[in-house]
């Protein structure tokens, strides 16, 4: 018999706890999910929510809104399509920039100020500077600032899912049991392992079966789950914003693979799961700077993801792996690699220095709507995976296909996508770790890979929660 890896989970470490009764159930959600991300997106409904969205963030109040447009790109296969941008934004790219260039007076020149939100930023490399632009007229100004010798591109807005998760709605499945505190414990003398996951934040929900309990709550890292629309000075409808309870379901799956380890939440987005490309390269440079000033290792979790655009990958994303990469060598940086089921390379799965992590049905095979492609490390199953939620109802907004449901305390949900599959990989990064005080995250993963089927354009194979059969 071949030794298992280090930590590596054992056929029935993570045994199935629903019911066939459950299972039925939730296999039909997940079929649901399934056609949400690969059939409904082609016919126009992707589109539709992201009229929606777009509406709500136009009418939000500035503490919660990001306003932003498509821009036309075209993807590998030679079809047009589009990505979303902050509206009126720019991300500049100084270190990439030709010293002879003005790359302020240019701007200016141009009608560009330095974008305010950006004044405490940590990133040193790239700026957002914004003004009164359109699509097309960021478009011509980028190939101006290009023939000037400055980089620049749009300031993409980095979703949880590109383009939306759409409607891939969670649904409510059977609660796993009280937090297991005994296998919580942690070893004596053995230094502190931390996932930072980079993602819509924690849920203020003080649950009693102690899960997500641990991590700690700031009123910077709490998911805004209701606060859209806002009509007459109050926020909120009595429904979850679209992607509300994201980061809260990531989190869960990493305590459920690792529960001895640290989890640690970063918001980076606004309402309705949106935020931009500066916004997560800052939450993944502060989560870094912590963790060294705290002397833990650090895992990080980016289930979020955006393409290039005419062959420029997100700026501020690009420079922060750098930078995290050259300053904290021994970080190691997870991230979903995107559900557009195509070869398109994501970010920041795709740079050099992630880890990026493709999605695999219950029975080990491509999921449909997984993106792929050399570029990515490793799959584990991402159907129908089974975590913590939020309270709160669904949908977001009325859908003639779907009635209204609520989940109540303590709720766990059945979702699919590359998103959790991402966090799988980080907590069984975790609990090798802390298995092995000696362990860096980045040795982890490589005794963890070691020897597994390597899957074509979905990379190393690994069996981590069961997901849903369908």
């Amino acid at each position: 018999m071949k030794p298992r890896p280090p930590s590596a989970p054992s056929p029935d470490e993570f045994p199935e706890h629903r019911s066939s009764k459950q299972l039925k159930i939730d296999a039909a959600h997940a079929r649901r999910q399934v056609q949400v991300m690969i059939v409904d997106a082609r016919r126009g409904r992707t589109n539709e929510i992201i009229d929606q969205m777009q509406e709500r963030q136009d009418r939000a109040p500035g503490q919660f809104a990001l306003p932003f447009d498509r821009y036309p790109v075209t993807d590998l296969a030679g079809q047009r399509t589009y990505v979303l941008v902050a509206r009126g934004q720019l991300v500049v790219d100084f270190e990439a920039t030709r010293p002879e260039a003005d790359p302020l007076q240019v701007l200016r020149r141009l009608g560009y100020r330095p974008w305010k939100q950006a004044e405490s930023s940590q990133q040193r490399r790239t700026a957002v500077f914004e003004g009164r632009k359109g699509p097309q007229d960021l478009a011509g100004d980028v190939r101006q600032l290009a023939k000037l010798g400055i980089t620049a591109a749009p300031h993409l807005v980095v979703p949880l899912g590109h383009i939306i998760k759409g409607d891939d709605y969670p649904f409510a499945t059977a609660a796993l049991g009280d937090f297991p505190q005994a296998a919580a414990a942690r070893r004596p003398g053995v230094p502190a392992v931390r996932v930072a996951v980079i993602d819509t934040g924690i849920t203020p929900e003080d649950r009693t079966d102690s899960w997500l309990d641990t991590i700690v709550r700031r009123p910077d890292n709490t998911e805004l789950l209701d606060v859209l629309p806002v009509v007459n000075g109050r926020a909120g409808d009595g429904r979850l914003d679209w992607s509300a309870g994201h980061g809260s379901f990531a989190a869960g799956i990493v305590q459920r693979v690792a529960p001895r380890c640290e989890v640690r939440a970063y918001r980076f987005t606004r309402s309705d799961g949106l935020g931009t490309d500066q916004e997560a390269a800052e939450a993944m440079l502060r989560a870094a700077h912590e963790a060294a000033t705290d002397g833990v290792r650090l895992i990080i979790n980016a289930s979020i993801g955006t393409p290039a655009v005419d062959g420029v990958p997100p700026l501020a994303l690009q420079s922060a792996v750098r930078t995290i990469v050259d300053r904290f060598p021994e970080v190691l940086i997870v991230a979903s690699a995107g559900n557009n089921g195509s070869k398109d390379p994501m970010y920041p799965a795709a740079f050099d220095g992630v880890v990026a992590v493709g999605a695999l049905t219950a029975d080990l095979l491509p999921a449909p709507f997984s993106s792929h492609g050399d570029w990515v490390d490793c799959s584990c199953v991402g159907l129908g995976v089974v975590a913590t939620f939020v309270t709160g109802t669904l949908p977001p907004v009325p859908d003639p296909s779907v009635a209204d449901y609520t989940f109540p305390a303590n709720s766990w949900a059945v979702w699919s996508g590359t998103s959790f599959s991402a966090p799988q990989i980080s907590g069984l990064v975790a609990r090798a770790c802390l298995d092995d005080p000696k362990l860096t995250p980045r040795d982890a993963l490589n005794a963890l890979l070691a020897g597994r089927r390597i899957l074509p354009d979905y990379g190393r194979v690994l069996r981590v929660l069961p997901g849903t059969p369908v």
